[in-house]
């Protein structure tokens, strides 16, 4: 080890010579008499010396004169010291960085200037040149990694995936300047940062601006005489604008759990002219009882200009159905098919016959064409099992007009049965909602959905309008529907066109108002032949419409095949325009289709690549400006030169604005927090407490019995491949028939780490291999 120091003398030189140092500092190493105009220029120069040679600085020593000025700096290797352990006696412990390394510098000041008194280059353990980049000092985010990773954490993408991203872009890991780690930890500060007011203050806030931006935007908050949020509901101009059109049929479901307050996520989803899904609003509330549904109904209909829904479907929840009847009095109410279906396992699994019970409930719920024919046909199912007296099917048969096909299919429902609608939206959510999301997080996540949707809603227009389906027969009716319907509508008519070579004429009888016909449909399931069906079509020659006992038409707003036989039978080759709804037209201007979101798309084309190196080039001269308000300003006056010079004009931004200005329509938004002084600035709102949910807590929604032994068997194909043969399980598999028009039962995958799937799966081979043991013995 070598130790130079410089005397008094030596300093005088430094001095004196400052102007004739060598300007390439960033090659030398430090020696003695090198002089600085500063203390921070003299650690810039020691710690990228550090960096070149692969080890870190630490500040050790550092003296202040009386006007707080440093005049003495010692600057030595992050590894100097000694570990000491707290602990006695010693057990393990973090790994330790000391080494007790001599390599150090100090820097002294005399006359405005700085110099290096004493160096000592030699280090006792080996560096890292190749791996700075890893050392925690060396590691930094810049403006535009910080804003990657907030954008992509906004959009809902994994952590993970965003930080691939950004080494992806900088072309390897060894040119990265933090680790995913550093990531993690700036992500979870600029969550903290966001929400540090309080995360209901926060949401408050987020709505304003909300509101500011577009007052279309709807959004209602009620508290507690703590000022706690108790419920909350929202809605976005678009949404808004939509249910104009499409808020004829609602489902509404509570089942997803999504935030850190247990507060239950209450969507209304609609059916747009494609068949998707659209958000109509979204609630959060502290209870599932009758007066907070009656407020998130209430909130609802004053959002929607207090214009009801013809019709809504919600699990059978009593609270819900008290709630509807008061708020919407004129609205039909049905319950969720799935729902119900999907506690037929759970519920008669105690049955010998539960196998033969269940395909019979199936049969007789979806092949019933009449409630007449229900009813005989429940009868005699209860009585060949011996079930008269199952509390759970009484309880059912007394609702059946809320929920069996037959007595709700005379009603426009635009084919939604159930709520996997609302289910499917609830989908979307999963994997980056969790309980530990907060209430601001939950909203931007809902509003990236939203933007979701109407982008594919965008997608499926253009794709209507500038494409066509052809055509597959010759029927003039078929080609009146091609112009008028979107391609999935369209296409859903192409089925009932295919299966009219089903149906056949069996009987005609005609008087004087009616042609009335009987139509066999012949119907196949995989193969086998099921019994036909019969159905009755009457003919009005007058006017030329049709009316089916099927009554698809007025259940789902499709004309169905038997009526399509029919008017070929009498030569009808253009149908009443009372069969092409509006609903489903694509040559309708709507108005919430003028509400737009635009999007940004990237190409690796040339032009993308320029685009790219030169944002790179921004961002890094707009982080150094930023520091001062000066800097700022003399940058922004270069930007508009250069912005003149490149042809940029000010009136594009203000064309732009113009036009969007447009697309607002001002219908007087009720916007208000009960109880309190409207305006942020008048109270303060504090995050909710955690809600009591109702039965035993959950991790995420409720699951059925099918789902759970799904995900059993699921879990246990996977250990049969990672065990031995010896430790294999058997798995009762749950096999569930599938028929047209039926509900289909499927499982969400549960998304489980690796520790805890390897977790559980040790703890069950060591269990297994126990008891095989004691078998041995026994």
């Amino acid at each position: 080890m070598s130790k130079h120091t410089m005397n008094v003398d030596e300093a005088n030189d430094c001095t004196d010579n400052v102007d004739d140092r060598n300007e390439s500092l960033l090659d030398m190493d430090p020696t003695v008499q090198m002089c600085f105009e500063s203390m921070i220029e003299a650690r810039t120069f020691y710690t990228n010396y550090a960096i070149r040679c692969g080890f870190v600085v630490r500040t050790r020593t550092s003296k202040k004169d009386k006007d707080n000025n440093v005049y003495y700096l010692r600057l030595v290797c992050s590894r100097e010291g000694k570990y000491v352990s707290s602990v006695k006696p010693v057990v393990k412990t973090l790994p330790s960085q000391t080494n007790q390394c001599p390599a150090e510098i100090t820097i002294a000041k005399k006359d405005d200037k700085c110099f290096i008194r004493t160096v000592v280059l030699d280090h006792n353990h080996d560096l890292c040149p190749n791996n700075s980049n890893l050392f925690a000092a060396n590691r930094k985010l810049s403006m535009q990694e910080k804003h990657t990773l907030e954008v992509n954490h906004d959009a809902g993408v994994r952590l993970n995936k965003s930080f691939l991203s950004i080494v992806n872009d900088a072309g390897g890991y060894e040119n990265m300047d933090f680790v995913e780690r550093d990531a993690r930890n700036y992500i979870v500060q600029h969550r903290r940062s966001l929400c540090k007011d309080g995360d209901g203050q926060t949401l408050l806030r987020y709505f304003s601006s909300m509101k500011d931006t577009n007052n279309e935007f709807f959004y209602d908050i009620t508290l507690d005489e703590g000022n706690k949020i108790c419920s909350v509901f929202w809605a976005d101009a678009r949404s808004r604008a939509a249910c104009e059109e499409f808020g004829d049929v609602v489902s509404f479901d509570t089942t997803y759990l999504t935030n850190k307050y247990d507060m239950p996520f209450a969507p209304f989803v609609g059916v747009n002219h494609h068949g998707h899904s659209i958000l109509l609003g979204c609630g959060l509330l502290s209870s599932e009882d009758t007066d907070s549904f009656v407020w998130l109904f209430q909130c609802w209909l004053r959002c929607m200009r207090n214009k009801s829904p013809e019709g809504i479907i919600t699990d059978q929840c009593r609270a819900m159905a008290n709630a509807i009847e008061q708020v919407f009095p004129n609205t039909r109410h049905r319950w969720c098919l799935w729902h119900i279906l999907k506690k037929f396992p759970e519920k008669f699994h105690d049955y010998r016959n539960n196998a033969a019970i269940k395909s019979e409930l199936h049969a007789l719920i979806y092949d019933c064409g009449c409630p007449t024919e229900f009813k005989k046909g429940w009868e005699e199912l209860l009585t060949k099992h011996g079930i008269q007296e199952n509390e759970w099917l009484c309880n059912l048969y007394q609702e059946r007009h809320k929920w069996v096909p037959c007595y709700l299919k005379n009603k426009f429902w635009a084919g939604m049965s159930t709520t996997q609608i609302s289910e499917g939206i609830n989908a979307f959510f999963d994997g980056f909602i969790n309980s530990t999301t907060t209430l601001q997080q939950f909203v931007v996540q809902y509003d990236n959905a939203v933007r979701v949707k109407a982008q594919k809603e965008i997608e499926a227009d253009f794709s209507s309008m500038n494409t066509t389906i052809a055509c597959g027969s010759q029927s003039p009716i078929e080609r009146q529907f091609q112009v008028q319907y979107t391609h999935a509508k369209f296409e859903e008519v192409q089925t009932e066109f295919r299966s009219r070579m089903n149906c056949f004429i069996k009987d005609t009888l005609k008087d004087d108002l009616w042609n009335t016909y009987t139509i066999k449909e012949e119907r196949m399931w995989e193969g086998n032949p099921l019994p036909d069906k019969f159905y009755k079509v009457q003919f009005d020659p007058l006017t030329q419409s049709t009316t089916c006992s099927c009554q698809l038409f007025q259940f789902r707003g499709i004309i169905c095949r038997h009526s399509l036989l029919v008017f070929g039978q009498e030569d009808v080759y253009s149908v009443p325009s009372e069969y092409i709804l509006r609903r489903w037209s694509k040559n309708i201007r709507r108005r919430h289709t003028l509400i737009t979101t635009s999007y940004s798309t990237s190409s690796n084309d040339p032009r993308m690549q320029r685009y790219k190196m030169l944002c790179k080039r921004f961002y890094e001269i707009a982080e150094v400006a930023c520091e001062s308000e000066v800097a700022t300003s003399e940058l922004e006056k270069e930007i508009h030169c250069l912005g003149q010079k490149f042809g940029f004009s000010s009136s594009m931004t203000n064309n732009i604005i113009s036009h969007a200005g447009q697309l607002r329509y001002d219908t007087g938004a009720c916007t208000s927090i009960p109880h309190t002084p409207v305006g942020t600035s008048d109270v303060v709102v504090h995050s909710p407490a955690t809600v009591k949910r109702k039965g035993r807590p959950r991790t995420n929604r409720l699951k059925s019995t099918v789902e759970k032994r799904t995900q059993r068997r699921k879990s246990a194909s996977g250990r049969k491949t990672s065990t031995p043969p010896t430790l294999h399980m058997e798995t009762r598999a749950c096999n569930v028939s599938e028929r047209d028009d039926h509900v289909q039962f499927h499982a969400d995958s549960i998304q489980l780490s690796q520790d805890t799937e390897m977790g559980h799966l040790g703890f069950m081979s060591l269990l297994l291999a126990v008891h095989n043991n004691f078998d041995n013995i026994s």
